[in-house]
């Protein structure tokens, strides 16, 4: 989509130039409020990917890709703003515009990141007062989802980069993927539910195709039992699970890796299992541990982030079945596979012509949804040009992609998900598969000719 040279729409002003903080009080239209959460989307991906792109001391590029990227989200900030900013007071609009064009001129002038990260985090906080303290609608789900499992959680532990976290109570229905359906387990007499989360230390997001067992022990004697990974409220790995009669109970979790592909920014990242040991005790049926706060995410991060971030970089979203889908189309880059316990370069190939992704969220709660089988079908008019199925890929936000050729001709995608086989908890849910037909995006490009401010 082109965007209009954004000089020529908000003017151009030096860095030094600071105009007045409005009040947090002041007026915002319900369209304002709407169109903020994108603005702050756009402009947490250029925090991301500038990082990425210039070394600590700026006046480089060290990555010609990220910097790209970092101008084409700098100025789709800025286009998204414009969009509203006539619904916007005065003097906080101008403190917004203000502040996105001097983002603008120290990405253009490859200023050091964290001099960029400073001034993206002053202008998100201009942003965030048009929505006045409320979740913006578009990360309701995930924020509620985090809430939800902060609540649920009995104990929690912090080791390396993970959070592992316990939740306990009666047995729940717990339902199994079996071909296509999902089915419920028997219920057993004398039995409680035991989850664990799988979460990020920074962000809190959870980490999805682990396996994970939780071993109990008492007296010399162990019961070893293997966690399904769920679907519910969020994301969980849980069993109803026979317990001894009251007194102590040592449970140890023992999580792998996550058995994901990825892309660069989580290389070096959760590729190591973890193992967490926590003392418990049983009473009166149910198992109890002692309570433990929920250290709060990293500063630099806030809930929901990645489903902004997606969003942002896919643009429109699409309903389909269980589902909203939105797609992307980058230049060609490496993923990593995930192989025998490691990630494993796939490089680009010398045909390689695009990086497709597809952001699939939970209709339902908002969620960005793991472990899905996607497929592309690539078509002109009513001819297949071929297909290509997308690999599930960690990174700033967990989505599908694949590196390839990109058939010439492809006028429209058609995109295919299979569920998840991950189960669900309490009641069947991402049951069913789900269809719908896109036209191909344009290649996401930063533009050559934008405007330089001075």
């Amino acid at each position: 989509m082109a965007l209009l040279p954004l000089a020529a729409v908000l003017g151009c002003a030096k860095p030094a130039e600071r105009a007045p903080v409005p009040s947090p009080r002041a007026s915002a239209t319900p369209v304002a409020t709407a169109g903020a959460a994108d603005v702050i989307g756009a402009l947490k991906l250029v925090r991301q990917e500038y990082a990425n792109a210039v070394p600590p001391e700026g006046g480089a590029v060290s990555d010609a890709t990220e910097y790209a990227e970092s101008q084409l989200f700098t100025e789709q900030a800025q286009s998204k703003f414009a969009a509203i900013a006539r619904s916007v007071d005065e003097t906080r609009a101008r403190a917004i515009s203000d502040g996105l064009r001097r983002v603008a001129g120290l990405v253009e002038g490859k200023e050091p990141p964290a001099q960029v990260a400073s001034e993206v985090g002053r202008t998100i906080a201009s942003v965030e007062e048009l929505l006045a303290g409320t979740v913006p609608e578009d990360i309701r789900g995930p924020v509620l989802a985090v809430t939800r499992a902060d609540q649920a959680i009995a104990a929690e532990e912090i080791v390396g980069e993970y959070r592992v976290a316990v939740t306990t109570g009666a047995a729940r229905p717990i339902y199994v993927r079996h071909d296509s359906t999902l089915v419920q387990l028997p219920e057993q007499s004398g039995q409680a539910y035991l989850g664990v989360l799988l979460r990020e230390k920074r962000t809190k997001r959870f980490l999805p195709a682990s396996r994970v067992t939780a071993v109990l022990s008492r007296d010399g004697h162990d019961t070893a039992v293997v966690l399904t990974e769920l679907w519910g409220d969020f994301h969980q790995y849980g069993a109803n699970v026979a317990l001894p009669g009251d007194g102590p109970l040592t449970v140890t979790i023992r999580a792998s890796a996550p058995a994901y592909a990825r892309h660069g920014d989580m290389l070096t990242h959760f590729v190591s299992p973890v193992t967490v040991t926590m003392q418990g005790r049983v009473q009166q049926g149910a198992l109890h541990f002692d309570g433990h706060p929920i250290a709060p995410q990293d500063a630099d991060y806030a809930i929901g982030d990645d489903v902004l971030q997606a969003r942002a970089e896919a643009g429109t979203l699409r309903e389909a079945g269980p589902y909203r889908v939105g797609m992307i189309v980058e230049g060609p880059e490496p993923i990593w596979l995930w192989q025998e316990g490691a990630p494993v370069l796939q490089p680009v190939g010398a045909d390689a012509t695009n990086h497709l992704e597809v952001v699939l969220l939970d209709r339902e709660s908002g969620q960005l949804v793991p472990d899905a089988r996607v497929t592309l079908t690539f078509l002109d008019g009513g001819r297949d040009l071929g297909s290509a199925t997308l690999h599930p890929l960690l990174s700033i936000f967990s989505h599908y992609g694949e590196t390839l050729a990109l058939p010439a001709g492809v006028k429209t995608v058609r995109i295919h998900v299979d569920p998840p086989p991950l189960g669900s908890v309490d009641r069947p849910r991402l049951d069913g598969v789900a269809d719908l037909e896109v036209p191909l995006p344009s290649r996401r490009e930063a533009r050559r000719d934008a405007p330089r401010c001075v």
